[in-house]
């Protein structure tokens, strides 16, 4: 099932547009639009069916995402990501804001696990240097 993002960034820098653009068709995703994309997957086993790789494009492109407009202190206007259901941020309207911006580690909101093995500091540290590796 093809997946589809559309975005809309806060005084953004041409740069930035087209660092985004190249990053996402990198990941196989295809431009059908201005800021909007969408990904059909690629050949799977079957020669004539695509099939969605979320752990290697889907996942790795959203966080390249996300740790680029943190990085750079970009603002996400309006974000959708539809695929089953929709995620949706949408900030055109100061008094109805939908969603959540992406938060740097210090903000996240983790949960608490029903064993901790994983620890909080690991998980922002990991955040954290995605964010740090973006140019």
């Amino acid at each position: 099932m093809p997946i589809t993002i559309s975005y809309d960034l806060q005084a953004h820098r041409p740069k930035d547009w087209n660092y985004i653009r190249s990053m996402l068709e990198r990941f196989g995703w295809q431009r059908i639009g201005g800021t909007v994309f969408r990904y059909d997957g690629r050949v799977g086993k079957d020669a004539n069916k695509l099939e969605e790789d979320w752990l290697n494009d889907v996942v790795p492109a959203m966080m390249f995402f996300r740790s680029y407009l943190i990085r750079h202190a970009i603002a996400l206007k309006y974000f959708t990501l539809d695929t089953n259901s929709v995620a949706r941020i949408d900030t055109s309207d100061h008094l109805a804001v939908l969603g959540t911006h992406p938060l740097d580690a210090s903000a996240l909101r983790l949960c608490s696990p029903t064993n901790s093995t994983s620890s909080e500091a690991s998980l922002c540290a990991f955040v954290e240097t995605a964010v740090g590796a973006i140019p």
